[in-house]
């Protein structure tokens, strides 16, 4: 597997100081000075996109014009044979090949309008429309003596050079982490459990306690208070004695009850 310069968004902060430096670094050993790294921006994050130095790269096969060549571990654009026409930005599954212009290969500008393939409908719907006559790509800085500026240059360590011994140790850094949040979310989960079986059983102990104390109320009224049938029959009697007697007291009054 080949080096390539990766970001990491969670300290990017997307001030654009690595594509500054990288025109810069380019343009001072002569070659187009045009950015090899873009910026990806949403609200929450940003990252820096390069090329990730693919193995049997798609762009390098799709030049009809052997423009893109591998040396060693990198690629790089032959300037005086890119005739910017774009299928290698077109195919690139990364959106890092760039337009650019001026070229070397003094050929007559392609017009670009918008990307319509669904690969490359994120960065190079970002380029202005216009006519290109080359593009660039990251050659890792293959001029500099130290490597790739923009690592150096950015403020917090946003950007690295990584192998393959680098991204098994980052794959199996990551899958830790996915393990560790996975058993915590599980742990959660089963604590949400038992909390809600503690509610419910609690709930169903204080519905048969509230249910057995009315019971108990109803027994101790009924014992206690006679009903209102009984007391109606009551005050009649109770009418009907004081009716007999007064028709006691006065001889010759007929009782009517």
């Amino acid at each position: 597997m080949n080096r390539f310069v990766v970001s990491d968004p969670a300290r990017c902060i997307g001030c654009g100081a690595c594509r500054v430096t990288c025109s810069e670094a380019h343009r001072k050993r002569a070659l187009r000075p045009a950015s090899r790294i873009s910026l990806v921006k949403t609200r929450e994050v940003s990252a820096a996109v390069t090329c990730h130095q693919c193995e049997g790269a798609p762009c390098l096969s799709v030049c009809p014009e052997g423009a893109i060549v591998q040396e060693r571990d990198r690629l790089q654009v032959d300037e005086g044979r890119c005739t910017g026409c774009l299928l290698c930005a077109l195919v690139c599954p990364f959106g890092a090949v760039y337009p650019s212009a001026p070229s070397t290969a003094h050929v007559k500008a392609a017009p670009y309008s918008r990307a319509s393939s669904a690969r490359s409908a994120g960065l190079l719907r970002q380029k202005e429309t216009g006519a290109y006559t080359g593009v660039v790509v990251c050659d890792l800085c293959a001029k500099a003596p130290d490597g790739p500026r923009c690592i150096d240059a950015c403020p917090t360590k946003a950007l690295s050079l990584v192998d393959e011994s680098a991204l098994r140790h980052l794959s199996r850094a990551r899958r830790s982490e996915a393990l560790e949040k996975s058993q915590v979310a599980m742990q959660g989960i089963a604590e949400l459990y038992d909390l809600l079986e503690a509610e419910e059983v609690a709930t169903t102990s204080a519905a048969a306690v509230e249910e057995a104390a009315s019971s108990n109320t109803c027994m101790l009224e009924g014992t206690t208070r006679p009903s209102k049938g009984s007391v109606a029959d009551a005050s009649s009697r109770k009418a009907a004695e004081a009716e007999r007697s007064r028709a006691d007291g006065e001889p010759g009054k007929e009782v009517r009850l």
